[in-house]
């Protein structure tokens, strides 16, 4: 009631049957001109041009809409990353003083992992931004866990291998607890000594795994393995093809492309594009085809973390791949005009644009790097659709 304004012009009008009221008041004393008689109808034209305008309108909303959900998938995958980096956290300082606990929190986090994979089956990979470097190895394992258990899906397993794909990720590198930080974390080639130094790590993985004993057997061999090549050229053990567990195949594949996405020094890594793309070129032998093959779609074209030009000259980072068309994946471009925690997440398609090239991170300026968070790592989890 205490709602009231004079209307001035149609425009008014047209808004005023947007809104679909059954009813509205009105005073016809405050009124500058009589009524149109009720069965009078509005000009052709002007119903012509009033239906044009609400279909623009409903266009507008449709698109608004759109774009609130992919920045709400996104909100969402950052917040279950966030709480999973503290239950991983909170495992790996379980490991030697309350093991059993630690493997019960564990098999409860990767059981729910396999379950949202399972029975959401639109779940993508999302671009996730987490700044804190003394946490890297705990990143490197989430990423892993969950790039793994995405092509684990892909590759139809079962929820029983699933869930011991998910536990050997999670601890495939438990072996640099005993390797120098001055090793895992030097920014240089190592030498010959450091290097076999390292290479000792998937053994005493495997001697900490049996110490904590109740990792399964499944997972230990994943440990042992995961450094292993489908052409023999990787280590402890130089195996080759299906020598190597089937399970251990999918971590060395992931683990590879996770450590050329987030080397050290950071800037020396390379897009996710260009990992993609040398493994399936120079690094090819080293995998199994199937698998590499199968990693590469559900990865798609631009992978998520991709910095790329559009082409209205945009600079954007891919968020999401979008699985019904891999060379539209879902976009956040730069925009000095707008705050990175408002920037839209876009389809290029659907803004009338193409992405022209993939562009390494170290062409950006600082300010780019800093809006699109590709500054230090990239981490990636899974978007899952909240139950009804």
């Amino acid at each position: 009631m205490v709602s009231r304004f004079k209307i001035k012009n149609e425009k008014q009008l047209r808004e005023l049957k947007k809104l679909g009221l059954k009813k509205i008041l009105f005073d016809q004393d405050k009124s500058d001109c009589d009524p149109l008689p009720i069965e009078q109808p509005l000009a052709p034209q002007e119903s012509a041009e009033s239906e044009h305008d609400i279909a623009l309108e409903l266009e507008k909303q449709k698109h608004i809409k759109i774009l609130k959900e992919r920045r709400a998938s996104l909100n969402r995958s950052e917040k279950a990353y966030s709480k999973t980096v503290n239950t991983v956290r909170d495992i790996m300082s379980k490991l030697t003083s309350q093991p059993g606990l630690a493997m019960k929190e564990a098999d409860d986090m990767v059981g729910n992992m396999v379950q949202n994979l399972m029975t959401d089956k639109d779940a993508t990979v999302h671009l996730i931004n987490m700044k804190s470097k003394n946490e890297s190895s705990y990143f490197h394992s989430i990423n892993v866990s969950i790039l793994a258990l995405m092509l684990g899906k892909k590759l139809d397993m079962d929820e029983h291998k699933m869930h011991v794909l998910g536990m050997g990720a999670l601890f495939h590198d438990i072996g640099h607890e005993r390797i120098p930080d001055k090793i895992l974390r030097k920014g240089a080639p190592l030498e010959k000594a450091e290097m076999d130094f390292y290479k000792l790590h998937p053994a005493y993985g495997v001697e900490i795994a049996n110490k904590i004993g109740t990792l399964p057997k499944e997972v230990i061999t994943i440990i042992q393995q995961h450094h292993e090549m489908f052409d023999g050229s990787g280590f402890p053990d130089g195996l080759k093809g299906d020598e190597i567990n089937e399970l251990a195949q999918i971590i060395s594949l992931i683990n590879a492309y996770d450590n050329l996405c987030n080397k050290i020094p950071q800037e020396d890594s390379l897009s996710p594009y260009e990992a993609i793309a040398l493994m399936f070129t120079t690094k090819k032998e080293q995998f199994d085809q199937i698998k590499l093959t199968s990693f590469i779609t559900q990865m798609g074209i631009y992978p998520p973390g991709t910095a790329i030009k559009l082409s209205d000259d945009r600079i954007a980072v891919v968020i999401s791949i979008n699985m019904d068309d891999l060379l539209n994946p879902n976009v956040m471009a730069y925009d000095a005009t707008v705050a990175k925690e408002e920037a839209a997440i876009i389809n290029p398609k659907e803004e009338g644009i193409s992405i022209l090239e993939s562009i390494r991170r170290s062409a950006l300026s600082n300010e780019i790097l800093a809006y699109l968070d590709l500054g230090e790592s990239i981490n990636f989890f899974m978007d899952v659709k909240p139950k009804q």
